[in-house]
């Protein structure tokens, strides 16, 4: 390998965060010879949505959640305590800046538009995540059986066939299967589905867990620095382009500068990014879900449930069902009724499902007005980038965001 070659050789890069963006970005970073120092709260892999995601690597969902009609489906599942939208009554008057550019992208002409954006960053994903594991070791993690998507009526299926048709339109195809044709694929499921759609280009991963682990290993032994710490501050007042160009204090008192900054700390960059003077509108949306660590059935790919708002996913260590959006902040602890009730839905789905072996899960996804992730370089320091936002996308994009965030360092 010829050292010389790698446009980053020598940098002194600090990742703030080491959940799978910062993790992927940690790996392609320190693969083009920088000198990466990752730092998080806590330790890779044991907490947030690189825990307990659904292991989905799903290049095909560009429909931003903020679509045409959405304030009135929003309203209708509001009052409904099985559907996958929730918001806490305490927490509307601080998501009204949120929920108001939410309604406004909701416009068909700004929807188009965001479409657009997400099927141009997807579609490099599989060409990225295949290049990104392999750099890594990680090839074998890749599941690339495609995905089903299933409804329980007619009207349901219909509904759903504009946004496949618009999924075609940008690349990503589907196949629609009758119901007899499912049962056929996945033989465990319950005779309630009308129908749905079948995804080929979908992966799972065997465990996310292990996919943020492995690329930080690779980054470790590869030259960079885990430091398990909180950053109190990002001080960018330095002199851009010098070295030590930004200074990070950390909240043990100590301070460290590096050349430059990736923020990727998901829900947790907000209050960094306001201290920066760049305030985004960002907000965790809480995600629910249980892992069966001993199922007592198997299924073949991921399936997503239209109707009900959840997805089911295969691991190598169990099957895992969840899902739902609750913009509930970052302090309020999960709700157990919650997980009851998917859990409820888990058995109704699945009737042979043994569900006594197996544990919850809860976590933050950073989520943002469009559906659009947050990667770009600072306007108070170009040294800093930002790569946060991804929301339910944050495995499926992370390879690529990264190759964007080492673009938008070497331009600094």
């Amino acid at each position: 390998m010829i050292i010389n070659n790698k446009p980053l050789q020598g940098r002194n890069i600090a990742m703030v965060g080491a959940g799978i963006v910062g993790a992927c970005c940690a790996a392609q970073l320190t693969s083009e010879g920088a000198k990466v120092t990752i730092i998080d709260r806590a330790m890779p892999g044991m907490s947030g949505p690189s825990r307990g995601n659904a292991a989905h690597i799903a290049a095909s969902e560009i429909l931003p959640m903020s679509s045409p009609g959405i304030a009135l489906e929003a309203m209708a599942m509001l009052l409904n305590p099985r559907a996958p939208l929730k918001v806490p009554l305490g927490q509307w008057p601080s998501l009204v800046p949120w929920l108001t550019r939410f309604l406004l992208n909701s416009r068909s002409s700004i929807y188009r538009k965001h479409i657009e954006k997400l099927a141009q960053l997807n579609n490099q994903v599989f060409a990225d995540v295949e290049r990104l594991y392999a750099l890594t070791g990680l090839s074998e993690q890749l599941q690339r059986d495609g995905a089903l998507y299933l409804y329980e009526s007619q009207r349901s299926l219909k509904k759903a066939a504009n946004g496949f048709a618009i999924r075609r339109d940008h690349g990503f195809s589907s196949e629609a299967i009758e119901a007899e044709q499912l049962y056929q694929l996945e033989p465990e499921l319950a005779k309630i589905f009308a129908g749905g759609y079948r995804i080929p280009q979908w992966m799972t991963v065997s465990d996310p867990k292990k996919v943020v682990t492995g690329m930080i290993e690779y980054s470790c032994a590869n030259g960079a620095e885990f430091i398990c710490e909180e950053i109190q501050k990002i001080d960018h007042r330095q002199v851009a382009g010098s070295c030590g160009g930004v200074e990070l204090l950390y909240k043990n008192g100590h301070s460290r500068a590096f050349d430059q900054v990736v923020l990727a700390a998901g829900i947790w960059s907000k209050p960094l990014l306001k201290q920066l003077g760049t305030p985004k509108l960002l907000e965790a949306e809480r995600g629910y879900n249980t892992t069966y660590t001993q199922p007592g059935i198997k299924i073949a790919r991921a399936i997503l449930f239209g109707d009900r708002g959840i997805v089911a996913s295969p691991l190598d260590h169990g099957i895992r069902i969840g899902g739902w959006a609750e913009l509930g902040g970052i302090e309020r602890p999960p709700k157990p009724q919650y997980f009851q009730a998917i859990e409820a839905m888990a058995t109704e789905i699945f009737p042979q499902l043994q569900s006594q072996q197996k544990y919850r899960w809860m976590g933050h996804r950073p989520s943002t007005p469009s559906s659009l992730p947050i990667i770009e370089t600072s306007s108070v320091n170009p040294n800093v980038v930002y790569a946060t936002g991804h929301g339910h996308l944050g495995l499926t994009q992370g390879p690529s965001t990264a190759k964007l965030v080492q673009e938008l360092l070497l331009k600094a």
